[in-house]
């Protein structure tokens, strides 16, 4: 049922995103592969992990509220972080039998968490990975290179790197990648 439901949605989506989804679950399945991971699960949490991208930040705002979505300042302030958590709970609706990997790795795309199993970081990393991000990320390299050698570290670079971008550029960061990065370097 969760296959085919993300199967549909995935047919109607603009060009540019469904390229940037068909990245993701091409690196998603090497990571799995490299790291011994579930690829079903992977290629799932993958293929719809942006199921919500370009739903408007006012629905995105209504449907977290209605799903309980803890909504924080920083998510009021750039609804658009909301669309891991809104999504991972329509995703959630259409499971036969609810899957806390897939689930997760949905949930916390936009902001990691340091509790995600090894298809959470994959889905995370192979999402910042998608080469058109490059600019944004230039460190890419570095991150593909660690990613493929041990998802932890991969995870703390990644972390470590966007927060000082964040702030370097007077941008807000999210409390839960706060967490998750302390969590990463042990403190």
């Amino acid at each position: 049922m969760l296959e085919q439901f993300i199967e549909e949605s995935f047919k109607d989506l603009p060009k540019g995103l469904e390229t940037h989804i068909s990245t993701v679950v091409g690196i998603g399945k090497e990571l799995a592969e490299t790291h011994s991971a579930n690829a079903k699960e992977v290629y799932l949490a993958s293929k719809g992990h942006d199921i919500c991208r370009l739903t408007p930040p006012a629905v995105l705002l209504e449907l977290a509220t209605a799903f309980s979505v803890p909504i924080s300042d920083v998510d009021r302030e750039i609804p658009m972080l909301l669309h891991g958590p809104v999504g991972a709970n329509i995703l959630a609706q259409h499971m036969d039998s609810f899957n806390h990997s897939i689930y997760d790795a949905v949930y916390w795309h936009t902001t990691g968490n340091y509790d995600l199993d090894d298809v959470g970081k994959i889905v995370f990393l192979a999402d910042k990975l998608d080469p058109v991000k490059n600019t944004r990320y230039p460190y890419q390299r570095l991150l593909r290179d660690l990613a493929f050698k041990n998802l932890n570290n991969a995870m703390k670079e990644f972390l470590d790197r966007e927060i000082i971008s964040l702030v370097n550029q007077g941008n807000l960061v999210h409390p839960q990648m706060l967490v998750a990065r302390n969590k990463f370097n042990g403190k």
